[in-house]
């Protein structure tokens, strides 16, 4: 007499309970993501320098917070020359760099770029891609030591 057992062993596996956990994990990120500010997000140390001298083939062109408005800045080209739009400093580094043409590409100037702490990474990017489309060296200069 063949005798046969009635319990048999289920491999199957319910994912249900598994989408839930992921679906719970993704609102969460996705919600946890969006309350970042992302000017909060890059902070940036620059370490500090004492020294005035500087080299002659170098560019300094600063950025400072024209007034509280983060929307208004001034650009200031080796310490002396004074422009508020980006446009005007994008002409004043070409006519810079036309002293420079007939020497070759390591004699050129690079541009040392200091920014305000109040300056916005919007107002950095529209320098490095201004710097960018005329292929100019660029340095992310350190800040001053007070």
């Amino acid at each position: 007499m063949a005798i046969k057992r009635s319990s048999k062993v289920d491999a199957s596996f319910s994912a249900s309970s598994m989408t839930d956990l992921i679906f719970l994990l993704l609102v969460f990120f996705i919600l946890a993501t969006t309350l970042i500010n992302p000017n909060n997000a890059v902070k940036l140390t620059l370490p500090s320098s004492s020294s005035d001298e500087g080299d002659p083939s170098v560019i300094s062109l600063s950025v400072v917070a024209a007034t509280d408005n983060e929307s208004e800045y001034l650009y200031i080209i080796n310490g002396r020359e004074e422009y508020r739009d980006v446009g005007e400093v994008a002409a004043a580094l070409k006519l810079k760099y036309e002293e420079y043409v007939d020497r070759p590409e390591e004699e050129k100037p690079y541009i040392s770029l200091r920014c305000d702490e109040k300056v916005t990474v919007d107002a950095l990017v529209e320098i490095i891609d201004l710097t960018r489309e005329e292929k100019y060296k660029m340095v992310l200069a350190t800040k001053d030591k007070k």
